[in-house]
């Protein structure tokens, strides 16, 4: 697991270097969870949510990455993310929280993650689709059943960088 995903700016997003992560001290203890996880060059199938810093779970988005839709189902989300979502319910996709401009370069981004099989530190800025401004810096770490083919993410914020402006 030493590769280091490729850093791209795409509009409201920018893939951040990886060795960057201490700059983000809640996201760097979700990835030392998730490095400890990983058996050599093997993918953990899931992460211990009892080891995960706490002020995450709000902000944390258990996803199954679902390639032969172009998609992902929501298996769990925190309240946070639930709060903001346009559903009351796990099992959506991207188009419960992002229009189709915004769920495309999420899901291109969770593209690249499956085929590096490598985490993605990043900042993302974008409207919802109730017009609020999100900004913050996310970290998404691939996950896989068989310890090889990535079949989900786990998907967190950095608390204090989350920045909200409400639709004008």
């Amino acid at each position: 697991m030493s590769e280091q995903m490729p850093i791209r700016e795409l509009g409201r997003y920018v893939e951040l270097p990886l060795a960057e992560i201490d700059a983000y001290p809640v996201l760097a203890a979700c990835y030392r969870v998730w490095q400890a996880a990983c058996a050599g060059d093997r993918l953990p199938a899931a992460l211990d949510i009892g080891l995960v810093p706490a002020e995450t779970l709000p902000y944390t988005m258990m996803l199954d990455y679902l390639p032969a839709a172009r998609d992902v189902r929501v298996r769990m989300a925190g309240t946070y993310v639930g709060e903001h979502a346009t559903f009351r319910d796990s099992g959506r996709g991207l188009r419960g929280f992002f229009n189709e401009t915004d769920a495309a370069i999420v899901y291109d981004s969770l593209v690249r993650i499956a085929d590096a099989k490598q985490p993605s530190l990043a900042r993302r800025d974008y409207v919802t689709i109730d017009g609020n401004r999100h900004g913050y810096t996310r970290l998404i770490l691939p996950l896989a059943a068989d310890g090889g083919t990535v079949s989900g993410f786990f998907k967190t914020v950095e608390p204090a960088s989350l920045k909200v402006e409400p639709a004008a």
